[in-house]
């Protein structure tokens, strides 16, 4: 735990030197929100809004995840921790990236398309930190297979966004209960499909991401 938490904190410290991912999560998120408001999106889907916003933010700011490193692969090669560690560690640093960039945005899902959004604020928590970690996962395990390419800013929605559907449509449905005015029990289903779609590549991930960084 101790060197999970170090490398958290190594690569915390390089996003606020650099602020790269944040800010390309941000500005894509913003420039999304901004064009379906403007789209004039129903009320009804403010859920598939929200969504489809933080996973194409986190397709683009997860891209630079390793790229923010100097030499990320020898570095990553010549740490003395358990590679899977590395793995956990990329992990919570994608998911703190995209809750920052949840907070960031439910203002402007408040203001621009329904109010309902202030309301049901505590038991949304639920599914954006659950639907939040499933993009993480998926995200830093196929960041991790494209880190050497060119063209890994256009090869990770490519790869990324096909795998998350299942957990994006259990975010969604989540989402749409509890805007709806509906109790947690009422979309506990959507729920511990996320949860279990987060155990099973959490676990993918550890298992493979030494072989991925490897080759």
């Amino acid at each position: 735990m101790s060197h999970v938490l170090l490398l958290v904190a190594k690569d915390l410290r390089l996003e606020w030197r650099s602020r790269e991912i944040v800010m390309s999560m941000g500005l894509v998120a913003l420039l999304l929100v901004v064009v379906l408001a403007a789209a004039r999106a129903e009320a009804s889907l403010t859920p598939a809004a929200m969504w489809v916003t933080y996973a194409f933010g986190a397709a683009v700011g997860f891209a630079r995840m390793f790229a923010t490193e100097r030499d990320p692969l020898t570095a990553l090669l010549l740490a003395p921790v358990d590679r899977s560690l590395i793995y956990v560690a990329k992990v919570v640093t994608n998911w703190l990236a995209v809750v920052v960039v949840q907070v960031a945005s439910l203002p402007l899902f408040g203001a621009l398309f329904t109010e309902t959004v202030w309301a049901h604020l505590p038991a949304l928590a639920l599914p954006l930190l659950l639907g939040g970690l499933s993009l993480a996962v998926v995200g830093t395990l196929f960041s991790a297979l494209i880190v050497q390419t060119r063209l890994r800013d256009a090869l990770l929605p490519l790869l990324m966004l096909p795998v998350m559907l299942p957990a994006l449509i259990a975010a969604m449905g989540a989402t749409t209960g509890i805007l709806e005015g509906q109790p947690l029990a009422a979309v506990a289903v959507h729920l511990r499909l996320l949860a279990a779609f987060d155990m099973l590549f959490a676990t993918a991930g550890v298992l493979l991401f030494e072989v991925l960084i490897s080759e």
